[in-house]
């Protein structure tokens, strides 16, 4: 019973990975299975993605000024 179990998680988790290898050669991205550098790269692009929403926060707020602080939006620092 408990091969049944193991062999159907470890089932799962190939596929898992398949899945992450294919998406990746289609995008044309190098294939990484350290997880250690996923995480990195995840947590890069996450504070690469902040910073562009804080750039076109402030972009917004530029184009959207008309002499008042209305419509404009909060900018963190």
């Amino acid at each position: 019973m408990t091969e049944i179990i193991i062999v159907s998680v470890l089932n799962i988790v190939c596929f898992l990975i398949g899945a992450i290898v294919g998406q990746r050669v289609f995008e044309r991205k190098p294939v990484i299975i350290n997880p250690v550098k996923e995480i990195k790269e995840y947590k890069e692009e996450q504070e690469i993605s902040k910073e562009e929403q804080r750039f076109k926060d402030i972009a917004d707020n530029i184009d959207a000024y008309n002499g008042t602080a209305i419509g404009q939006k909060k900018i963190g620092g």
